[in-house]
């Protein structure tokens, strides 16, 4: 008799600590509101969310390299659109002078803007981004332009940058200051040595310098246009993407709550009855004492 109480005791045992297990784990998924709380729970899930959660840092990755890719054309762009407008400064007063009817003053001063435009350009070509020199190519810790202004000096190299803005996928977010900025420099210097000497001829030729040197920062700018315009493209796409991959995640890993809730009110019902049901099962009677 003693041995077929022990055993429904123990079968009363085991189905209670069971429904108190299960009611626990609901518990636990309606708290969290998340289904899979560890890899037992569902083993296929816990793997589907794992490759979803490397993809989206993947994607993450992506994202912040476009925005650096973006900050480093915006800067880039912003230079080059200053120094253009140099440029047509520089052009307009140098064509003044050309002209060989201004007073000795007035072509003193136009001499001293012209070098005034040169210094800042020059300035501007030494563009830093987070202590990275914009203009340098992959020599971002070396100042590009360097010399006397008249002279003026590319210390980068043609080296471009790079960013990798989807598996297999880049884009160069750099022109290099030897290609776009040394000719508007050099341009400069040319028109503003030609007016402090007074010279027609040397002030002519600086004119066509400066209309190359202008041609050639809109080709830069509209490079780097294009390639922001890509960026800003890959972005959308990257957001849509990790969109649907965090919708898909939740699929996986969220718990159904209106589901949950069900289940709770069941198991929570299931967890009362075995417990009235062991209760009545293992009360003593006099046929246990007497055994």
């Amino acid at each position: 008799m003693r041995v077929a109480i022990q055993m429904l005791t123990n079968t009363v045992l085991w189905n209670i600590q069971r429904n108190t297990e299960r009611l626990a784990r609901v518990q636990d998924q309606i708290g969290s509101g998340e289904r899979i709380r560890k890899p037992s729970d569902d083993p296929f899930g816990t793997a589907n969310v794992l490759q979803l959660d490397a993809a989206r840092a993947r994607i993450e990755q992506y994202r912040r390299n476009i925005d650096d890719g973006r900050s480093w054309i915006d800067a880039s762009d912003q230079a080059l659109a200053s120094i253009n407008d140099g440029i047509q400064r520089a052009r307009e007063i140098t064509l003044a002078a050309a002209n060989g009817t201004l007073a000795p003053e007035n072509r003193v001063a136009i001499a001293s803007e012209l070098q005034r435009i040169l210094e800042s350009a020059m300035g501007i070509g030494n563009t830093r981004i987070g202590g990275r020199y914009i203009f340098a190519g992959q020599k971002t810790d070396t100042p590009p332009f360097a010399g006397p202004p008249a002279t003026p000096v590319y210390q980068g190299d043609t080296g471009p940058i790079v960013r990798v803005i989807d598996q297999g996928v880049t884009a160069t977010i750099n022109v290099t200051g030897d290609a776009a900025i040394l000719p508007a420099l050099q341009a400069l210097a040319q028109a503003q040595a030609g007016v402090a000497a007074n010279n027609t001829a040397a002030m002519r030729a600086a004119l066509d310098a400066l209309d190359t040197a202008q041609t050639t920062l809109l080709q830069a700018q509209t490079r780097i246009g294009a390639v922001a315009s890509h960026l800003e493209e890959q972005a959308a796409r990257l957001q849509k993407l990790d969109l649907s991959l965090a919708r898909l995640r939740s699929e996986i890993q969220d718990v159904d709550m209106a589901e949950a809730l069900t289940e709770y009110a069941t198991l929570t019902t299931v967890y009362q009855a075995s417990l009235g049901a062991g209760a009545r099962a293992l009360q003593p009677s006099l046929f246990d004492y007497l055994a």
